[in-house]
């Protein structure tokens, strides 16, 4: 993924944990901005079809929670307190990422669609090179010698100048790491090589690892060490119609060649591209609705902002949370669309997921 040079400019400069904070907290919120498109796309999933294409977003998007919260351990164990519940930490749609993902990539809400995984999903996922040959690993990249280019750099990039960085200012000024605050988590983050604590600049670049094997696998090969696809080529699976499986002797040593996976979209809900609240009539059972869910969207952000600053048992909360919002979303998307401009709505669409900021429940 292409980011703003700006923030490796940053990294660079940085001399202090203190300069890293405002950085690793841009982190945090890219980690988490992709989540809503995410979950808009499997919540659309009508229950009980396209389980495998539901299990690939929801594979990435239960990744993509875990880099969130190695993110948020990593600004804990520098000093810092992560800001998650916050109007400004929930990202505006249609708009771009944290970072200036993807040269200015517009992000959209949009119900689950082959062009909505390949254009959106796939798009932010992007390595810095899709791999066509897979070639022999040179070790760990020389940053010194990297020239970074003025507008745009890659988010892979990113994650070794930090790490680079936090062995840099360890060696000059041994970190004080901090443990106390941080959430492991070990009831829903299962595997002790993914979820860990943070308590030295080792355990820090492993953190870091385990976002960028994830998700971009490495430059020589789409799987992680676990043998997973990586997010890009998870998704292609969607896209391609088949599993990514191991081809040895081919060249590549791969090809999406398993089991088919179909997406069958008479069996997606229906709703409009980035619904918001105020789109819905108000005193509507559709405005209700619509607010119904972004008032549970923002409690489970409040709770990980909870469980990320001292209350560790919130995480519990958190999870519960997100658990039971596919099970609402279900029911926002059956309840037929009336629009507060007083359109009509003849194709039938259902009330929308908007993943707003809303701190009370009308």
């Amino acid at each position: 993924m292409r980011i703003a040079s700006e923030y490796i400019h940053q990294l660079r400069a940085a001399a202090t944990v203190e300069d890293l904070y405002p950085l690793v907290q841009k982190a945090i919120e890219l980690e988490h901005a992709t989540i809503p498109p995410y979950l808009c796309g499997y919540f659309t999933l009508k229950i009980g079809s396209n389980e495998d294409a539901g299990q690939i977003i929801r594979s990435v998007v239960i990744e993509e929670m875990l880099h969130f919260s190695l993110a948020s351990n990593l600004l804990l164990a520098l000093g810092g307190s992560p800001q998650i519940d916050t109007p400004d930490f929930v990202p505006k749609y249609p708009g771009e990422l944290p970072f200036k993902i993807g040269d200015h990539l517009e992000v959209h809400l949009r119900k689950c669609s082959i062009a909505q995984v390949q254009d959106v999903f796939m798009a932010i996922e992007k390595p810095d090179a899709v791999i066509d040959i897979p070639t022999a690993t040179a070790g760990r990249m020389n940053l010194a010698a990297i020239d970074v280019p003025d507008e745009f750099a890659t988010i892979g990039l990113f994650y070794e100048f930090l790490a680079q960085k936090i062995r840099e200012i360890d060696a000059s000024t041994p970190i004080a790491w901090h443990t106390d605050k941080q959430n492991v988590a070990s009831q829903w983050f299962t595997d002790p090589d993914e979820m860990f604590l943070i308590d030295s600049t080792d355990a820090a670049v492993k953190a870091i690892g385990v976002i960028v094997d994830q998700g971009e696998g490495t430059h020589t090969d789409p799987f992680d060490t676990d043998g997973v696809p990586a997010h890009y080529y998870r998704f292609e699976e969607i896209v391609r119609g088949r599993r990514l499986i191991p081809k040895p002797g081919a060249v590549p040593p791969y090809e999406f060649g398993g089991l088919p996976v179909y997406l069958d979209t008479a069996q997606v809900w229906d709703m409009d591209d980035d619904p918001a609240i105020a789109k819905y009539a108000a005193g509507t059972v559709s405005h209700r609705m619509a607010t119904q869910f972004s008032y549970s969207y923002t409690r489970a952000l409040n709770a990980l902002h909870l469980a990320f600053n001292g209350e560790k048992a919130q995480i519990d909360h958190a999870m519960g949370v997100m658990y039971e919002l596919r099970l609402l979303a279900q029911q926002v998307l059956a309840t037929p669309a009336v629009y507060a401009d007083g359109s009509s709505n003849d194709a039938g669409k259902g009330t929308g997921l908007s993943f707003e900021y809303v701190e009370v429940n009308e």
